[in-house]
């Protein structure tokens, strides 16, 4: 069977039951109402989940009911990695949410804030981030995918999990690491190790049968794959802070009377902040708590082992303004202003 074609074959047959069904639009008292489908490639397991049912509940209970989203979760949907972008793009669910990693590899500009070993910390990252939310990230996805950007945040406490400290050249020389999209995989590379693609589902029973070394994923990604029940070492690398976010298509929120639309985008603003708090509180959290359950080890990269790191990395960055483009160079540009300001 042809995977693609059967994922649009699901997509259209999704449409068509909407339809059948009487969804998508249908008048009440008067108004319309409106029912959109929201995909994540989440588990409901992961800690802010929640956070993203609470907007939706947020979003209906505002409209009165005129708005209702339906929330499917990893395993509710047939859509995987860069395909839950295109779904929204092209119209089949009206909202999704993604990583940066996802969409990468279709265009690269879109990974700035992976790209390792830039930022000096989480709030050098955040203010970057700012700078680039609209001009950069949120043109891209409206010039490429027909798409707004109504949410977005950085995830922190990158680390790497493992049966060892991996916290020097020599600990990472040919140990395989499970990474996620080009750039980790890149670095990896560059500072000796093996890349290898393992799905966050297969994660723990990857670990736990010495398939790999070792993970890079955040703390709160550790935590939901239970990787401390079976590795006992983790190292904080900080090596970039992720983009996650959420985005509507954007003729779907043309088709919504203007109240509407500004309920959507005030309640993902309000969610947006909920958000951030959680990721910046939970990763220093989770590493005490980890501490305490399992008995871990923690250790951090020294300031002159981020620094080789930086050096042997960078033709990560090389690469990326090569295939990135003209809006590559101009949000590097906005990077390097932050730093003569610091």
């Amino acid at each position: 069977m042809n995977t693609l074609f059967s994922r649009r074959e699901i997509g259209r047959a999704m449409s068509a039951i909407a339809i059948s069904l009487g969804l998508g639009v249908t008048p009440v008292l008067g108004q319309e109402r409106f029912e959109w489908t929201m995909i994540s490639p989440l588990t409901p397991t992961i800690s802010y989940v929640p956070l993203y049912q609470e907007l939706i509940d947020n979003i209906a209970e505002r409209s009165d009911g005129r708005l209702t989203i339906n929330l499917l979760t990893f395993g509710e949907h047939p859509f995987e990695g860069g395909e839950l972008i295109t779904a929204v793009r092209d119209g089949i669910v009206e909202m999704g949410n993604a990583t940066d990693a996802y969409i990468s590899a279709q265009s690269p500009a879109m990974g700035f804030m992976a790209l390792p070993f830039l930022f000096d910390s989480l709030d050098h990252a955040k203010e970057v981030y700012e700078a680039l939310r609209e001009p950069h990230f949120g043109q891209i996805l409206s010039e490429e995918y027909n798409s707004e950007l109504v949410l977005g945040f950085l995830i922190s406490g990158a680390a790497v999990h493992a049966d060892a400290p991996l916290d020097s050249l020599s600990a990472l020389d040919g140990r395989s690491i499970r990474v996620f999209g080009r750039e980790s995989g890149q670095m990896i590379e560059l500072l000796g190790g093996t890349p290898a693609t393992v799905s966050f589902g297969e994660l723990y029973t990857a670990l736990q049968r010495g398939t790999i070394d070792g993970a890079l994923t955040g703390m709160l990604g550790a935590q939901a794959a239970r990787v401390y029940e079976v590795v006992d070492h983790a190292t904080w690398w900080n090596w970039s802070y992720a983009m996650e976010f959420i985005m509507v298509n954007n003729d779907a929120m043309a088709a919504l009377p203007e109240d509407l639309q500004t309920i959507v985008r005030e309640e993902a603003a309000a969610a947006n902040e909920r958000v951030q708090a959680l990721q910046d509180r939970l990763p220093a959290e989770i590493l005490v708590d980890s501490l305490e359950t399992y008995g871990i080890t923690v250790t951090g990269l020294k300031p002159e082992t981020v620094r080789q790191f930086r050096e042997r990395t960078r033709p990560v960055t090389e690469e990326w303004l090569e295939n990135a483009g003209e809006a590559g160079q101009a949000a590097f540009e906005i990077y390097e202003g932050t730093l003569t300001e610091r």
